[in-house]
């Protein structure tokens, strides 16, 4: 039974698992939505990501003042909607603490709130978080440090990351305000993206076959040499410059997805000798969301890891990460250079998109000498 003035939809995590394609699909479908009975709330994604850092206690003065007043903002346009569902979705609400998602859940005012929680295996989701926390700038050993420290559960950076992204922790925080029913795990499946766009509008009452996914965005991922290159990179980098507003758009958007994304480097995956401790923990996941009876849209075996997942868990060779470097190296010298000829207006080089150059200038030059070492 819906609230009097109907339901609202907190999609609140788990960072990692289709969030940003999900987002965009939503983003660019906003008007079907509303010819659906769906609003998005707030309808910028600016906005939206205002809104957890608001909730969350993380805004400071290097944010436009618009930023401070945009929980009570989103309080307002919720009462004022007309609409008889509304949708939030950003990733990083599910880290809220309990008085902090408290403040949330009562500026959804008469709503119906549901919580949506997208779930994805462990095996996937831990070496694809450690390339992106490497992305953010983020503290980030290297990629076994990483997970051990995970696997673990010791020491302040796993504490950080279970109490944010442990969905036991999350499904416990947030059930104190919304009762389990209401309660939607999407289980992220080993297929293809518009299965996980299928499950979440299941949950929603959308239809999927009328949202527009021609531009939906992934969030770019960087293969494991590319993101050990960016990681020492960012060691180099004075702590106080380590924070989104200083080196997310040099260390994420230029160096690591503009020169070093352009690269096709393997993923990183969760070594062997984690698989027993992958499985178990999935095990646990599965039986926990039965015991606490939330309503799941998919399969929970979608939790347990596939073979595709692991690999021998071998370090990335040092000639590799001096090639990636190099590569890197190479590509900023090609912008650089293009903008100086377009400041000069002298065209003298055709021009073809820097990463395409790289390609065939450089890539096969590299990878050839690389495979003939080895």
């Amino acid at each position: 039974m819906s609230g009097p003035a109907g339901e609202i939809y907190l999609h609140v995590g788990m960072p990692k698992t289709g969030t940003t394609y999900l987002q965009s699909v939503f983003s660019d479908s906003h008007e079907e939505l509303e010819r659906q009975g769906l609003v998005l709330e707030p309808l910028r994604r600016r906005e939206t990501f205002w809104l957890s850092l608001a909730v969350r206690e993380d805004l400071d003065e290097r944010h436009p003042p618009a930023a401070f007043g945009i929980v009570d903002r989103f309080a307002t346009q919720v009462a004022a909607t007309t609409a008889s569902r509304v949708l939030v979705s950003e990733e990083q609400l599910g880290a809220a603490t309990q008085p902090q998602l408290d403040r949330l859940v009562d500026a959804c005012g008469d709503r119906e709130v549901h919580l949506v929680l997208t779930v994805r295996s462990l095996a996937r989701l831990l070496p694809s978080t450690w390339q992106q926390r490497v992305q953010q700038g983020s503290e980030a050993p290297d990629l076994d440090e990483f997970l051990d420290a995970i696997a673990s559960r010791r020491g302040p950076l796993a504490e950080r990351w279970w109490f944010e992204r442990g969905v036991e922790a999350v499904v416990d925080r947030w059930s104190t305000r919304i009762p389990v029913e209401r309660i939607h795990v999407v289980t992220v499946p080993r297929g293809p993206s518009d299965v996980l766009l299928g499950r979440w509008c299941a949950v929603l009452g959308v239809d999927p076959a009328r949202l527009s996914t021609g531009t939906a965005r992934p969030n770019t991922s960087l293969g494991r040499v590319q993101a050990e290159v960016l990681r020492r990179v960012g060691e180099q980098v004075p702590p106080e410059l380590m924070n989104r507003h200083d080196y997310v758009p040099i260390g994420k958007m230029w160096l690591g997805q503009r020169h070093l994304g352009a690269q096709s480097g393997a993923a990183p995956r969760m070594p062997e000798r984690l698989r027993r401790w992958c499985e178990e923990e999935a095990e646990r996941t599965i039986a926990l969301l039965r015991e606490r009876g939330v309503r799941v849209s998919g399969d929970l075996e979608d939790l347990r890891p596939d073979d595709g997942a692991f690999d021998a868990g071998t370090p990335p060779d040092p000639e590799e990460l001096v090639d990636a470097a190099v590569r890197a190296l190479a590509s900023i010298a090609l912008e650089r250079l293009e903008e100086r000829q377009a400041r000069a207006h002298q065209p003298t080089v055709p021009h073809v998109p820097v990463h395409r150059r790289l390609r065939h200038r450089l890539g096969r030059r590299l990878g050839g000498r690389l495979r003939r070492r080895r």
